[in-house]
This record gives structure tokens, C-alpha cells and sequence, in this order.
């Protein structure tokens, strides 16, 4: 999660490390733990409002892509499941990142006044994070990629998206503080192979800060330290969401940030292959994904015999969802939710 909207590219705008000149911010460190709520609470606060906001927050496991990922081919989708590990997709382009309750989150979304000179700017953001770091005794530095470092070694990836229209930027980034390290490298762990023309992760190693500093495994109090030195370094008014503004975010969770069609939909078309072992037997699959339909799906045996055929077309001209691998493979060796997720 470190690169701009592909649309903007990285260099196309000088860069300023000037701090944040944002007058009357908010902050606010939301109470959800819901992933796919708290993306909704960005993208409204980037789209349907004019103010500038810092946003803290913290989500139940969970993968959340890049805008323009095949999240397929990001995470091991049928891992993901059974460790309850939830797959989501962002509005920022960027790689795929891990969070849980040992994650904490920040999004800075701010006007970028009336041009769109130098809005492409990581360190603006990252700089009040690395201040509130340092005054608490931790001494990081930046990647080339502008990802946080400690002692050389990653602890926070960041995505920026520029809205355009009306001249706004979303910064967000991960604070590994105390997540589950194990769980993140089987979530991000994807099987078989796939041809497609989507932005692809850098992966890197990680480490957890509380493994360096044991206090900041302690959460909650880590995050009231935090609020209190951003909201002093950012001179930010602490916040809460609005009942009429949570209505609307929830409404956007659920015509958007939850459907199949953002999630797997929104992913550039593609080609999967990979081998499947179910009771035994090994089953070849070939699929073909065309702006969210799949287009071809076919499984053979090690002989190249075709098996499941009347299963397999009736996931033809579907979307790539859940729901039409369970429908279409009822009542076969993939009936199982374990088994037909190996075909994501």
C-alpha cells in the first residue's frame, strides 16, 4: 500500500514537505471495527463533504486491495476465509495490505485548495506520524517507496488518492503494532497463476513496533497517546461520526464497500490457472474473468479429461462471486464453501 492513484503519477507533481496548513480539522478515531465501514467513512468524507479530517481506525481481520488489484491474485482468498480473515477493496490505488486489531490505521483527507500543484505528497502526511512516533521515543525513517521504517525494515505502508473533481486527497496508511505476522503472510499468499494487466503488491518484510516497544502492545492506550499528539501537532479538534453522517456511510458500506462487484467485480480481467487436489484427485482448473463475468471455466483431470462440465458453464457469463460457485457446484466434490473458494 504505497503509491498513488495510477491516474496521478508519483513524480508528475513536485514534492513539499511543508506541514499540514489545513485550518479547523477534525479528528476522529472511529468506533467501529468494521472494515468495510470504515472505508465507507473515507470515501464519504473525501466525496460528500468539504471538510479536512484525520481519521484513526482499527478493523477486524481483514485484506484490503488496491483500487485497481485483482484481488484474486493478491490473497489467498480460500485461506483468507477459513482464518475469517475478511477481503475488501479501497478507493486508493497501491498494493494489498493486512489489518487487525493489532493494526492501527490513519487517513488524512484534506482540500487541496484551488490547484492541483504538488498534491501528490507522501511525507506532508507521514511527517505529523513520524513527529507523534518520535516524541514517543520511536526513531523511524523512509523506504524510497515512502513506506515507514524502523531499524530498516517496513512497519507502515501508505496509499494517496486524489479526487479530482473537487480537488481533495485521501492519505491513508497501516501502523503494525501488534498484528497477527502469521496470519498476514497466509492472507497474502495467492496459489496458481494469473494473467492480467493489474497493479501489482511490493511485498517486503514487516515488523511489528510493539515488538521493539512491548508498551505499544497495549492498544488502546496507544492509540489515546497518539490522538493526543496528533491533535497537538495538527492543532485538530477531536471528534466523533454524526448520527446523519453514519446513516450515510452505512448506506455506502452496503451499496458498495460490501458488494461482490467492488470487492471481485472491480478487478481487471484475467486469466487463472492452478491445480486443485479435492478427495484425492487433482483437478485442473482454466477460468477467465471478463470486467467481473467469467467468460470460461473449465476443470480437467491429469489426463486432460473434462469433468464437472455441466458445473463448470453454469458459472459462465455468472459474476465472479461467492454465490455462484456454491450455486453452480451444489451437490459435487466443491459443494463445500472450503473447497469452491479455491477457485477464486
Amino acid at each position: 500500500m504505497n503509491c498513488a492513484d495510477p491516474n496521478l503519477p508519483r513524480n508528475h507533481w513536485v514534492k513539499s514537505n511543508k506541514p499540514i496548513l489545513a485550518t479547523s480539522m477534525r479528528l476522529i478515531v472511529s468506533e467501529s471495527t468494521d472494515v468495510y465501514y470504515n472505508l465507507a467513512a473515507e470515501a464519504h468524507f473525501l466525496h460528500h463533504t468539504e471538510e479536512n479530517l484525520i481519521m484513526l481506525w482499527r478493523s477486524e481481520s481483514a485484506v484490503v486491495c488496491g483500487k485497481h488489484q485483482n484481488i484474486c491474485a493478491e490473497i489467498n482468498y480460500a485461506a483468507c476465509r477459513q482464518l475469517n480473515i475478511e477481503p475488501a477493496r479501497r478507493v486508493s490505488g497501491g498494493g494489498t495490505v493486512y489489518h487487525d486489531l493489532g493494526n492501527l490505521n490513519f487517513s488524512f483527507i484534506q482540500d487541496l485548495g484551488t490547484t492541483l500543484d504538488k498534491a501528490v505528497n507522501y511525507k506532508r502526511f507521514l511527517e505529523p506520524i513520524r513527529q507523534a512516533l518520535m516524541e514517543m521515543g520511536i526513531e523511524t525513517s523512509y523506504s524510497e517507496r515512502d513506506d515507514l521504517l524502523y531499524n530498516g525494515v517496513k512497519f507502515s505502508g501508505n496509499a494517496q488518492h486524489i479526487f479530482q473533481q473537487k480537488k481533495r486527497v485521501l492519505h491513508h496508511g497501516t501502523l503494525l503494532l501488534n498484528a497477527n505476522i502469521h496470519n498476514l503472510g497466509k492472507a497474502l499468499h495467492s496459489e496458481g497463476q494469473y494473467q492480467d494487466k493489474a497493479v501489482k503488491s511490493n511485498k517486503s518484510s514487516v515488523t511489528n513496533l510493539g515488538d521493539h516497544f512491548p508498551d505499544l502492545q497495549q492498544i488502546d492506550q496507544t492509540i489515546a497517546i497518539l490522538t493526543q499528539k496528533l491533535s497537538t501537532i495538527t492543532q485538530s479538534t477531536l471528534s466523533s461520526i454524526q448520527p446523519s453522517e453514519d446513516h450515510q456511510i452505512n448506506q455506502l458500506k452496503s451499496e458498495k464497500f460490501t458488494s461482490p462487484e467492488w470487492i471481485f467485480g472491480y478487478s481487471p480481467s484475467y486469466h487463472h490457472q492452478r491445480i486443485i487436489t479435492i478427495h484425492e484427485s487433482n483437478y485442473h482448473l482454466k477460468m477467465a474473468v471478463t470486467k467481473g463475468i467469467i467468460t470460461e471455466f473449465t476443470l480437467s483431470d491429469e489426463h486432460g479429461n473434462a469433468k464437472l462440465t455441466e458445473s463448470c458453464q453454469a458459472t459462465v457469463n455468472q459474476p465472479i462471486a461467492p454465490q455462484t460457485l456454491a450455486s453452480a457446484f451444489a451437490n459435487t466434490p466443491f459443494q463445500n464453501e472450503a473447497e469452491y473458494n479455491q477457485f477464486f
